[in-house]
């Protein structure tokens, strides 16, 4: 029997207190800077999506364009993409419009992937068996 099976009520609730939102720094070649991301939670991935929703005659298209550039802004623990200085030079109004204007198509790709990476989409499940 697995030792995660044994787990006491109180020790499950003890584990989901204490729990982290896990980080990651990588590091834009091109542009020589570190990068830490932070996973999302489910309820901020989701209303991001429903943000980036457009509702058609046709049924609803996801924006995926937004939503990878909402999600990078959302989960950058550093750098400041609304710095000052940053929306002045790239004449944006908010860190999202940097982030499109400064970053190249794979790297927005490359970014956005470990946000989902970190958010537990690429998370396997394992079955408690009884």
């Amino acid at each position: 029997m697995d030792d995660l099976q044994k787990l006491s009520e109180a020790e499950i609730i003890n584990r989901l207190l204490s729990s982290e939102i896990p980080q990651k720094t990588v590091t834009l070649q091109r542009l020589g800077i570190p990068v830490t991301l932070k996973g999302l939670t489910g309820k901020e991935v989701f209303a991001h999506q429903e943000k980036c929703t457009r509702k058609g005659k046709d049924g609803a298209t996801l924006d995926e364009e937004a939503f990878k550039v909402g999600l990078i802004a959302a989960a950058t623990v550093s750098p400041d993409w609304g710095n000052k200085a940053l929306l002045e030079k790239y004449n944006a109004s908010g860190k999202e419009e940097v982030i499109k204007r400064l970053l190249l198509a794979g790297e927005l790709s490359s970014l956005g992937e470990i946000v989902m990476e970190l958010s537990g989409f690429e998370e396997d499940l394992v079955e408690v068996k009884n």
